[in-house]
């Protein structure tokens, strides 16, 4: 609707978006020149933050003359958000060589750890899953500055981590609430071609009268079967037998392997190392070997 007299406002217009996205571009630009020009090396850009390095800095007087460079080229203030002890960029799940600007994590000079993008700040993962990934990040941000590609001093306890998680899965003793999945219905649900996980707990929550519109979230869990999934607004309770096991354990390893990655854990690598253990713990061992 127009009000009549009250010219057409242009917030919201493409126009409007790549005029910020220009004068945004050309900002993070200036800033990266600077930093180079001044001797740091930049790490990462994106939006309204720059990562840099240089051999030496590990004060805050070691950046002043960089902040005001910056606010001098750009004409934006800016301010020092922190100095890390160590940040990890993550890359993309499609191709290896490209980082995800969104997607990193890392451990401040005082200990605060920083994480953006991963299961343990996104709405949609269970809590479950979110937890063990964050207890993996403070056993890295507890122990020494871990060098890239290699294999940090804390990977015995998060192996322990791991076992005893997935241990409580199978025994059944993870409340069913923490492993609920979140996610947005993209789409009325006949116009799904293959109904998504939340296409599917939307159709059973449409069976039982309650209709959920595109946009808003669906509650579920996987379950084993034909959905494969349990809408948890359903007015009968989920059989904690019907879990789907499997598919929990695979993204738990999957989160876990997010940020052991950078270190060089590798996800088939955990799994190899949990099917030794638990095989180890059902079989016994053999005669001739001890246990290390």
């Amino acid at each position: 609707l127009r009000v009549p007299g009250v010219q057409e406002s242009r917030f919201g217009r493409i126009e409007a978006h790549e005029a910020v996205t220009a004068n945004g571009r050309e900002a993070l630009l200036r800033a990266k020149e600077a930093a180079e020009d001044i001797g740091f090396s930049v790490l990462h850009l994106f939006v309204d933050g720059v990562w840099v390095w240089k051999e030496g800095a590990d004060k805050v007087k070691n950046y002043r003359a960089l902040l005001e460079e910056i606010t001098d080229r750009t004409g934006l203030p800016i301010a020092l958000d922190g100095i890390y002890k160590w940040v990890a960029f993550l890359p993309s799940r499609v191709n290896s060589r490209v980082p995800v600007p969104t997607r990193y994590f890392g451990v401040f000079q005082d200990g605060t750890i920083k994480v953006r993008g991963l299961e343990a700040r996104r709405h949609d993962a269970p809590y479950w899953i979110a937890w063990t990934q964050m207890e993996i990040i403070k056993l890295l941000a507890a122990g020494p500055a871990p060098a890239a590609g290699s294999q940090p001093a804390c990977l015995p306890a998060v192996m322990r981590l791991l076992r005893r998680q997935l241990a409580e899965l199978r025994e059944q003793k993870v409340p069913l609430d923490k492993l609920l999945v979140a996610q947005k219905l993209s789409r009325e649900i006949p116009e799904y071609r293959t109904p998504s996980p939340a296409a599917r707990a939307a159709a059973q929550l449409e069976s039982v009268g309650k209709h959920i519109r595109p946009g808003q979230m669906v509650r579920f869990l996987y379950t084993l079967g034909a959905p494969g999934v349990h809408a948890w607004d359903l007015p009968q309770a989920p059989d904690p037998r019907s879990v789907d096991v499997p598919r929990y354990r695979e993204l738990l390893l999957r989160a876990a392997a997010t940020v052991l990655q950078p270190f060089g854990v590798e996800e088939g690598e955990l799994d190899l190392k949990l099917m030794f253990s638990t095989q180890s713990r059902a079989v016994g061992l053999l005669p001739g070997f001890s246990r290390a």
